[in-house]
């Protein structure tokens, strides 16, 4: 995708490494850690993967650019119980075969680059046939009642010492999608980048049904990987269903 392309290089200093990703997955998973498989979808460079391996049998973390996943192999190489691959999240049932995986993760707002709620729909349909009996689905995105009800316009920029990045958001009501505007500067060389996506702009309310269609029992929203409760000033929206 060009737009993760565009800011491949520097995706490590935007969006760090977070120990409470892992502290959030391991909860769900407490006595079965060491004979169980995740799949990480929208897996980036690869970092939450390379943790996940270290208690995890087995992981696999699928991308859709492949610069990124070319980062996360080489990073990866040495780990045994760990695979990197190009692949498309619509496809998992299809690459993968039914009752694959104990866990599948797909954090940092990766879900809400479908096109429609009827493909979100089907990825849940696709994670249920993919999960093996009692497993677990959990995904984070931004909380759009949030962005919409309130008519926020922006998140927190993103500053270190190496870059700085601005994220601003559009919300248009007809097509059910925001404008996500991002201004990446680099501060030793004074480029930036610009970039605008449109996401799916996914409320809760909606995440629940389509869930509970697709036969996920046990459905949990959350406000922070801490696991306190989602509520209307929540900045994330994260989610654990269970098979």
């Amino acid at each position: 995708m060009e737009f993760y392309e565009s800011i491949a290089k520097y995706y490590h200093h935007i969006f760090p490494y977070n120990k409470m990703h892992i502290d959030f997955i391991k909860k769900c998973d407490k006595q079965n850690l060491n004979s169980s498989s995740i799949l990480d979808i929208g897996c980036a460079i690869g970092d939450l993967s390379l943790k996940l391996a270290n208690d995890f049998k087995k992981v696999i973390g699928i991308d859709l650019d492949k610069g990124m996943i070319n980062t996360a192999t080489e990073k990866g190489k040495t780990k045994n119980n760990l695979e990197f691959r190009y692949e498309n999240m619509l496809n998992i049932r299809e690459t993968f075969g039914d009752s694959s995986f104990d866990i599948i993760a797909c954090f940092g707002n990766t879900l809400v680059h479908l096109e429609s709620e009827e493909m979100v729909g089907d990825l849940f349909h696709k994670a249920k046939s993919v999960l093996k009996p009692n497993g677990k689905l959990l995904f984070q995105i931004i909380n759009y009642d949030r962005i919409i009800d309130q008519d926020i316009r922006s998140l927190p920029t993103i500053e270190n010492d190496t870059i700085k990045f601005e994220r601003n958001y559009k919300y248009h009501k007809e097509q059910n999608k925001v404008d996500f505007e991002t201004i990446l500067s680099i501060k030793e060389s004074k480029d930036q980048i610009k970039n605008c996506i449109p996401l799916l702009a996914l409320r809760k309310s909606n995440i629940e049904t389509l869930l509970s269609k697709t036969g996920f029992k046990e459905i949990q929203f959350f406000g922070n990987f801490k696991r306190e409760p989602l509520t209307e000033n929540s900045m994330p929206l994260i989610v654990e269903a269970k098979v």
